[in-house]
């Protein structure tokens, strides 16, 4: 596997109301703004991943909640955040079970001065486990493991039998004999505080004897209004627990800004922040060095536009700017409509693989600065480059129109328009008959985001090479924000493909991803093939001791070799990732962390 990663990290889907900084903003006595632009726009979904997952819109909630029991560390390691807690034990039940007690530190506050203890963290576990939200997002959130969880998702239990208030700083934590061993364990505790007086005003949390439960009135109602109104909480969540707050957001432009929250501590290591407010919005590739060069943003996050790069690092010889690069912990896919009829099919799949030239967006859209990936990873996760040498058994799909005519001739894309043999190379499309004998079209449509000039790349190759073989594809131009509803299928999703970029979480466990039954479709598991041979394979992955790296690889890469044959998306490429700075922002590295917004509370701006 070419080592991109060793060469570059040696030198690792935002905004105020206005686009440009006011004079003032940057006058004497005016606190000092940083404007970070992002070529992704924010959605404002400022909460939790159960409403779905914009990599811009995660960034922010790096920024604003941040008090997690297990800290994300320098090293792709994690440990137990001692700025938040006291103390920890772990006790073994007769039955298998484990059960965690955790006594927080005191004097810990959310971003309005009020305290937070034990009752804001079960809080959080009760909240998004509720069937009120499930109804809401029509999610099933990832909290299976503890015990009593799922009578109270379902509705059949007041509390969750398995959480345990013990005093105002300590709380318990039953883990089910289920779901251990598992990699990250100590994972299983992890959760932030959100504000119960915000979200479900008037109520608390109670244990009565029988397990954690919210007293008050907690209905669908009453969180429809607090998280989904016009200034409800996802987006718009004045009361935060992270480094910084929110000042403002305005969702038509787009555009967040947020000030230093003074209450907050520190994190894992004890870093404050320093640079008094920031502001963060969207910036089109085109406009990157412009709006740079004439200080309508101070630090581009995320630059993978070779182009924008090449000249970024032309400006970095000049002095001019500063440059630092990192590989991305994701990738650039082909996300697929596995529910769909016609890309239902391994085989149409494997055959569009094929329609690819898999080099051209690595040469000429990234101009180099990434490469091929075979699989579901990205070149800054320590997976691959532990792996090593086992990576060549995934299949590697190149450009092949036989093969590719192969394999759909294999599913049954044999007849033209008058059910007589398609012979290739004769022009038209082929058809296959589907129930009743009727025939139907290979006629795939793919949404191409507005401006997204990658994504273009992409239709166009199918679209020509598809032609060849038989097949059509049309484009239906949208933007983002409405094709990320048709992807986790908030909207009725009537494309078939789409080209997308993900970031994988910090705790990277596929379980859910490729998780079967309805529950799960949707902002989980976006691909919506529900294969059980997948299913089993990605819940292996983690299904190990805590740590046991070997035995997590093993079963990481028996994953990927099928993902890669049975093909959810089709991967394209992983990137580096460029930031483009002002020189005035000093002890920025991103390389370090695991995104802008935790690298920015070690930054300093000098100006």
């Amino acid at each position: 596997m070419k080592r991109v990663i060793t060469l570059l990290v040696a030198t690792v889907l935002l905004f105020s109301v206005s686009t440009t900084v006011s004079p003032g903003a940057r006058a004497a006595g005016q606190p000092r703004v940083l404007t970070v632009g992002h070529t992704t726009m924010l959605n404002g979904n400022f909460f939790s991943e159960l409403w779905g997952n914009n990599t811009a819109d995660i960034d922010v909630r790096s920024l604003l909640h941040e008090y997690p029991l297990v800290a994300q560390t320098q090293a792709g390691a994690y440990q137990l955040n001692r700025t938040v807690i006291r103390e920890i034990d772990k006790e073994p039940e007769e039955n298998g079970d484990v059960t965690y007690r955790v006594t927080l530190r005191e004097g810990l506050k959310y971003s309005d001065g009020t305290p937070i203890d034990a009752r804001d963290y079960l809080f959080s576990f009760l909240l998004l486990s509720s069937p009120q939200v499930r109804s809401m997002t029509g999610v099933t959130p990832s909290y299976g493991h503890i015990v009593g969880f799922e009578a109270y998702h379902d509705g059949m239990s007041e509390g969750i039998s398995g959480l345990r208030l013990l005093d105002e700083q300590t709380f318990s934590l039953r883990i089910k004999s289920d779901y251990l061993p598992y990699f990250y364990e100590m994972a299983y505790i992890n959760i932030n505080p959100y504000p119960i007086s915000v979200l479900v005003p008037g109520a608390e949390v109670r244990d009565d004897g029988e397990g954690a439960y919210i007293h008050g009135e907690m209905t669908e109602e009453v969180l429809q209004e607090t998280i989904l109104g016009e200034n409800g909480y996802l987006s718009h969540p004045m009361v935060t627990s992270g480094p910084y707050r929110l000042l403002t957001y305005d969702p038509e432009a787009h555009v967040a800004e947020f000030e230093i929250n003074p209450y907050f501590i520190g994190n894992y290591e004890g870093q404050v922040p320093t640079i008094p407010r920031l502001r963060f919005r969207e910036v089109k590739n085109q406009d990157i060095h412009r709006q740079l060069d004439r200080g309508q943003v101070d630090l581009v996050n995320k630059v993978v536009d070779g182009d924008v790069i090449d000249e970024g690092l032309a400006l970095e010889r000049e002095g001019v700017l500063s440059v630092s690069a990192y590989p991305r912990t994701g990738s650039a896919y082909l996300a697929i409509a596995n529910e769909r009829p016609i890309t239902s099919s391994a085989r149409v799949r494997q055959a569009l693989a094929y329609c690819i030239d898999h080099d051209v967006l690595p040469r000429d859209f990234l101009k180099g600065h990434g490469e091929k990936v075979y699989g579901y990873y990205g070149l800054g996760q320590w997976m691959p480059e532990a792996v090593g040498e086992g990576m060549d058994q995934l299949p590697h799909y190149r450009l092949d129109l036989d093969k590719a005519d192969q394999l759909l001739a294999a599913d049954g894309w044999i007849y033209d328009e008058n059910g007589e043999a398609y012979r290739k190379g004769e022009g038209g499309i082929r058809f296959r008959k589907a129930a009743g004998g009727k025939l139907e079209p290979l006629s795939l449509r793919m949404i191409v985001t507005t401006g997204n000039v990658a994504a273009r790349m992409v239709f166009d190759m199918l679209q020509r090479n598809l032609e060849q073989i038989g097949g059509g594809i049309v484009a239906e131009e949208m933007p983002m924000t409405e094709a990320l509803a048709q992807h986790y299928r908030q909207d009725q999703r009537d494309n078939d493909l789409l080209f997308i970029g993900t970031n994988f979480v910090y705790f990277f466990d596929p379980s859910n991803t490729y998780r079967l039954g309805e529950a799960y479709q949707g902002t989980i598991n976006t691909s919506g093939l529900q294969d059980e041979k997948l299913a089993a394979l990605a819940s292996s992955v983690t299904k190990v001791p805590s740590m046991d790296r070997e035995a997590f690889l093993e079963g990481w890469l028996k994953f990927q070799v099928y993902w890669a044959e049975v093909l959810p998306m089709i991967p394209l490429y992983s990137n580096i990732y460029y930031d483009l700075y002002t020189p005035d922002l000093s002890d920025y590295t991103p390389e370090r962390y695991w995104n802008w917004g935790t690298a920015i509370i070690y930054a300093t701006l000098n100006r």
